[in-house]
């Protein structure tokens, strides 16, 4: 799993200030948005997990999260479908994604891009 720095830095307009507090600020948001995520999967809220997986996808990508965009966008498209089984078995593979994501992204060597 890796950082697609470039593609974070472009949606930055390749300000490396700019970048550095998008990823803050993805990181700082990282319990809340797992909070909501388990609330609406434990629930089984189809509805409003897609809702909140979806704003995962497009957040880890602005940050350059490529891997956990693509499979919050799997997760948002089961939800959309009610595909139980697919949400089922791959919400706990997403939140193993979206900590090793958040762990590469702390490890970022903003002076080197």
């Amino acid at each position: 799993m890796t950082i697609d720095t470039a593609h974070g830095m472009e949606y930055s307009m390749d300000d490396k200030d700019m970048y550095k507090d998008m990823v803050d600020m993805f990181v700082e948001q990282r319990d809340q948005n797992y909070s909501d995520i388990k609330a609406a999967f434990d629930a089984k809220d189809w509805d409003n997990y897609r809702i909140k997986v979806h704003g995962l996808k497009s957040s880890s990508r602005l940050v350059g999260g490529m891997d956990l965009g693509a499979l919050a966008e799997k997760c948002e498209h089961a939800a959309r479908d009610k595909d139980e089984a697919t949400i089922l078995a791959e919400t706990s593979n997403l939140f193993a994604l979206y900590d090793e994501t958040i762990a590469a992204l702390k490890a970022l060597d903003f002076n080197a891009l």
